[in-house]
């Protein structure tokens, strides 16, 4: 065996305990925070903390609920002496990312021309809560073959092509037409991005394909018998099947409401909208003068090293937490510059706008970004929104424009709200009206956002 000493170059980023906790510190939402500053200031002696007294009475409370201010049908009005106690207030949080918003975030960001885009934003709107695709390509193509591909001969094989671009999107699983279809997309994504256990996922491939309805009956011997194989090959395999998602659409189910203090207001000055930071919001945490002074008088070199290091972390995280406030201040003020018109003018002045723009702006990370705006608040005379609200994926239209998802949804609510109380308008039609003003969007999409609004069904809304 020849042994030989080569010089190898490589480069490594390494994450200093300050940047860590500076990462950590971001993603937290104004309670996590809260959390963990007073667990700090409990194994610190040199942090002094104030526990936020809104905070602390709010979680302490059990009063009535707020109703939400947005996504509901039922407009309402703000006064003036609401407006003023605005930053006061709490509310409950009615928006969560839902299955179809996220599919949709996720075929804007595909390479691929506007027509399969088109393709890809309907049969996600076909989805059932699930993730499942429930209606046959055939009719799909007889629904759409025409309308959106302009009486394309090839319009079924361009549908097809399409689900199989949706189902390798995340979740894992999604877009399949039984359960079986799946699991075995499930299985696939695994061999293709791990070369473990290639055995058994294998024939857990072949048993979901062929024999999944013999797992549930636990019918062992004629598994193995089909498959050739021993019962502990087809045990191993069926372990693997079991941990498997059944419902790949389960994590987008509506949790419960929760509480929170708005991070940022939004108020009109001068005729443009703009951002201030919530006082209210703001975390109470300093240095022990009385340590610091000790330390300065003594003088650092006589300190005793332990103490020095409790200074040094105590410093690290009140400059942190000051980090975090004017990110999350500067990342607020970006998302109100491109989101100018739906402050004055609602969900339907809603602009179509991702993660990376406002990266790009700030020369920061999209996964900084993604922390930011993650259970970040802001308030305005239109309610309390989460940043990521203000995030939607683009609808391509038949003019060539692009509108925003929300945009959409707060067209749905006009035209329901414009109804005549004694014929109501069914989601078909809204669907067609909305096709008539160039947005193609498939009937179940339609169901799927006049959901979230949380408006009643076509029968339940008669007079």
């Amino acid at each position: 065996m020849a042994i030989s000493l080569n010089n190898r170059l490589s480069a490594q980023v390494s994450l200093t305990p300050q940047l860590q906790q500076a990462i950590k510190l971001l993603q937290l939402s104004n309670h996590e925070l809260e959390q963990e500053l007073a667990k700090a200031a409990e194994d610190n002696p040199l942090l002094e903390f104030e526990p936020n007294p809104e905070i602390e009475s709010n979680l302490n409370q059990s009063g009535d609920r707020i109703e939400p201010t947005q996504n509901t049908w039922s407009s309402s009005t703000i006064s003036s002496h609401d407006d003023e106690e605005w930053v006061e207030r709490y509310e409950r949080v009615a928006h969560q990312q839902t299955l179809l918003e996220y599919l949709e975030e996720q075929i804007h960001l595909l390479n691929i021309p506007p027509q399969e885009q088109s393709v890809l934003a309907y049969l996600a709107g076909c989805l059932d809560e699930r993730g499942y695709l429930l209606d046959d390509l055939e009719s799909i193509n007889t629904e759409i073959g025409t309308q959106l591909l302009g009486g394309n001969q090839g319009s079924f094989a361009l549908i097809e092509s399409g689900l199989k671009k949706l189902q390798v999107l995340d979740p894992p699983g999604i877009g399949a037409r039984n359960l079986a279809e799946c699991l075995s997309l499930q299985i696939d994504r695994i061999l293709n991005e791990h070369k473990s256990n290639v055995d058994d996922w294998s024939l857990a491939r072949i048993i979901v394909n062929t024999h999944l309805n013999k797992v549930g009956s636990k019918d062992w011997l004629k598994i193995k018998q089909a498959c050739g194989k021993s019962q502990a090959e087809v045990l191993k395999a069926v372990e693997c099947i079991r941990s498997l998602q059944h419902n790949p659409g389960a994590q987008f189910e509506r949790q419960q409401d929760q509480w929170v203090l708005p991070d940022v207001t939004v108020k009109a000055k001068h005729g443009q909208w703009v951002v201030e930071s919530n006082p209210s919001a703001k975390p109470r945490i300093s240095l022990n003068n009385e340590y610091a002074r000790i330390l300065k008088e003594n003088g650092q070199k006589k300190a005793d090293g332990a103490l020095k290091q409790k200074m040094l972390e105590a410093s690290w995280m009140v400059k942190n937490i000051a980090q975090r406030e004017e990110t999350i201040l500067k990342v607020a003020q970006e998302i109100v510059a491109r989101q100018q018109k739906f402050f004055s003018m609602g969900a339907v002045g809603m602009r179509p706008l991702v993660l990376r723009e406002i990266a790009e702006s700030l020369s920061m990370h999209e996964s900084t970004i993604s922390r930011v705006t993650t259970q970040k608040y802001l308030s305005c005379p239109l309610g309390i929104y989460e940043f990521k609200y203000f995030f939607s994926s683009q609808l391509s239209s038949e003019k060539g424009g692009a509108i925003s998802s929300t945009a959409v949804q707060a067209l749905i609510k006009q035209i329901v709200e414009n109804e005549p109380a004694k014929k109501p308008i069914s989601d078909t039609n809204i669907a067609k009206l909305l096709s008539d003003q160039g947005y193609v969007i498939a009937r179940r999409t339609v169901a799927k956002y006049r959901e979230a609004l949380r408006i009643p069904a076509v029968h339940l809304r008669k007079d």
